[in-house]
């Protein structure tokens, strides 16, 4: 193995499991909370456990063969987490009335 798959496994690995501790996280605080937007967070960040772990395996299977492909895949999935994430801070929460962002903070959003 090269240095540089090496390092790339390393630093893959570190994502994986930060991401699948703020998975743990989420799941926790949704079971305790019941916030819809801790569900879109541990899908979100579920996501990215999945692009961590799916992309290298695919990638060392292939012999990096097909390397657009590979990094479309791993930006999509990506990209869908982030957009979960953000998702998280807009969703209404249930039972309460506030939005996790202030009104106020919303109408000068919307404003613009």
């Amino acid at each position: 193995m090269e240095l540089i798959e090496g390092l790339y496994l390393m630093t893959t690995t570190v994502l994986a499991v930060a991401s699948a501790t703020l998975v743990a996280f989420a799941v926790a605080a949704y079971r305790s909370s019941g916030r819809t937007a801790m569900a879109f967070l541990a899908v979100g960040f579920g996501l990215v456990v999945v692009a961590a772990v799916g992309t290298p395996a695919a990638a060392f299977r292939t012999g990096f063969g097909n390397a657009e492909a590979l990094l479309l895949v791993n930006t999509g999935l990506l990209a869908a987490s982030m957009a979960l994430v953000a998702g998280s801070l807009a969703v209404y929460e249930p039972g309460t009335r506030e939005f996790v962002i202030p009104e106020s903070e919303l109408s000068r959003l919307r404003e613009r």
